[in-house]
């Protein structure tokens, strides 16, 4: 494992532990062995590694989706592909996505800064992937006729908040996954 790889993992499992906030810059390199001049060589600044984790972890998901939806029969298959890949990869990456949905600090999507740009592009990118599996599941005759985009959005949207609430609920819920594919199955099917 590389110094800078290191430090990643350190401030992941530093900032799900403590919060982002909480997690001074010190403490990750103590955790990670190196010098903290050597964060701010790789990252700039806390925030440079909070953004390069939501970045790839965000592109990590993206390109499986494409993935995984290339390799549907019909596009119903490719959408419950995706919801079921998408409970999987939070699961694997629970770290991470604590650290994304509970700590993300807002200052970060001001106008001008690098976030509000890779949100918005990566936002935009899997709602085009979702939308097009609707209209291909519409062409082959498994989704029946509505809005791709609208419920692209409704979709993802979804899948964000129940993530939010497995991850900060006060109750886990083992068994959403599976129902959030049968309700999906039930309003999409033709």
């Amino acid at each position: 494992m590389t110094r800078k790889e290191a430090i990643l993992k350190a401030a992941i499992h530093l900032f799900a532990e403590r919060g982002f906030s909480a997690t001074p810059t010190s403490a990750v390199a103590k955790r990670a062995g190196v010098a903290e001049g050597l964060i701010f060589h790789h990252y700039k600044n806390k925030e440079g590694i909070f953004l390069h984790i939501m970045e790839e972890m965000i592109d990590t998901y993206i390109d499986r989706i494409e993935d995984i939806t290339k390799k549907a029969k019909t596009g119903l298959e490719a959408i419950e592909n995706t919801i079921s890949f998408h409970f999987r990869f939070s699961e694997e990456r629970s770290r991470e996505f604590l650290v994304i949905i509970r700590d993300f600090p807002f200052s970060l999507m001001e106008p001008g800064m690098p976030a509000r740009e890779i949100i918005a592009s990566r936002s935009a990118r899997t709602l085009d992937i979702m939308s097009k599996c609707i209209e291909r599941g519409q062409r082959d005759g498994s989704i029946r006729e509505l809005s791709p985009e609208k419920t692209a959005s409704i979709l993802r949207g979804m899948l964000n908040g129940i993530s939010r609430l497995q991850m900060l609920g006060p109750l886990p819920m083992p068994e959403l996954a599976s129902d959030v594919l049968n309700f999906c199955r039930h309003g999409l099917a033709r």
